[in-house]
């Protein structure tokens, strides 16, 4: 062992001090790219699986809470008063949609130029709030955006169409 060392010593004391500042310039890129590749990307990796994972939990979370809604009866649809709630789910959401009068006679809204993320997260907690939406048209704007038009109702209620 102390042979393998004392040839590698003499070695680099056989080397030009420009020759050794390359070879320690070369020695620190390659430390840097197996970092890279061996700390950082796996990191990043593994905070990307979380919050897809995360994700997939929040559905299945949603989904169980539906169901378990409906299976307990919940309270009864009729009390829900639709323009209330819309109006403290869009104060909550920072989001301001035009409200009218739908086709159906229902609360028709319109958002537009809005980020998919903002505007179902909105119809989400609509959802969660007993109020459901009866027409939904959604539209990509080339910005990147959307613009959502559609007729809300309280949850259960049978005023309105079905939804599409």
């Amino acid at each position: 062992m102390n042979g393998l060392i004392s040839q590698a010593a003499a070695w680099w004391d056989g080397r030009t001090l420009r020759e050794r500042r390359m070879l320690m310039v070369m020695g620190l890129a390659v430390a840097a790219v197996l970092v890279w590749l061996l700390v950082v990307r796996p990191a990043w990796a593994w905070r990307a699986d979380a919050a897809e994972a995360r994700a997939v939990a929040e559905a299945d979370l949603a989904l169980v809470r539906t169901a378990t809604g409906r299976l307990s009866g919940g309270e009864t649809d009729a009390e829900v008063d639709v323009s209330a709630v819309v109006a403290e789910v869009s104060a909550a959401s920072a989001l301001t949609p035009v409200m009218g009068m739908s086709a159906d006679g229902g609360l028709g809204f319109s958002l537009t130029n809005v980020s998919s993320t903002a505007a179902f997260g909105w119809l989400g907690a609509l959802h969660e709030r007993k109020v459901e939406t009866t027409t939904l048209n959604v539209i990509e704007n080339a910005d990147a955006t959307i613009s959502v038009e559609g007729a809300l109702r309280a949850s259960g209620s049978a005023s309105a169409a079905p939804a599409t």
